[in-house]
């Protein structure tokens, strides 16, 4: 793999999918990336990241004033897989998200101990793969729409 430019998110094909319909199918799709991992390198110890600010709503602006974008929790596992078989993780990882209209981004960085992938979906939503002293795996959706928007402070929008 050699680095890309980033990839801009395809147009889109239609209305925005809600909030909730999209922050369902993205934890599906990172319950879906770790357990492909896990089958091919291993069970890891997935977990919060320690360092995850938690879930984070955010206005956009934009064409819809009224959409967010939500930031999920970032997971992570302390360590790695073993350098040799990186690749072949980011590969996993992007074809799962290619099953959720995810298009394969680029990768952000690759160096020596380390690598990290990125892929984008129609509505500008991303995730984030890397790997070096440990692992990580974040998604931000892009601007949505809340059916049912939650209302506890810890998560107003900014």
């Amino acid at each position: 793999m050699t680095p890309t430019t980033p990839a801009q998110p395809a147009a889109s094909p239609g209305p925005a999918p809600t909030m909730e319909q999209v922050l369902t199918d993205y934890t599906a799709m990172r319950e879906e990336m770790v357990s492909a991992l896990a089958g091919a390198l291993g069970e890891r110890a997935w977990r919060e990241s320690p360092n995850s600010p938690g879930l984070r709503r955010s206005r956009v602006g934009g064409a819809d004033p009224a959409a967010e974008q939500v930031g999920l929790v970032t997971w992570s596992f302390e360590g790695t897989y073993a350098v040799d078989a990186w690749h072949g993780a980011a590969r996993l990882v992007a074809e799962v998200g290619r099953r959720h209209h995810f298009t394969d981004g680029g990768i952000t960085v690759d160096r020596p101990g380390d690598l990290e992938i990125f892929g984008v979906d129609a509505h500008g939503g991303r995730y984030t793969f890397g790997m070096a002293t440990n692992t990580i795996l974040t998604l931000r959706t892009g601007p949505h729409r809340w059916e049912h928007p939650p209302e506890p402070a810890d998560q107003q929008p900014t």
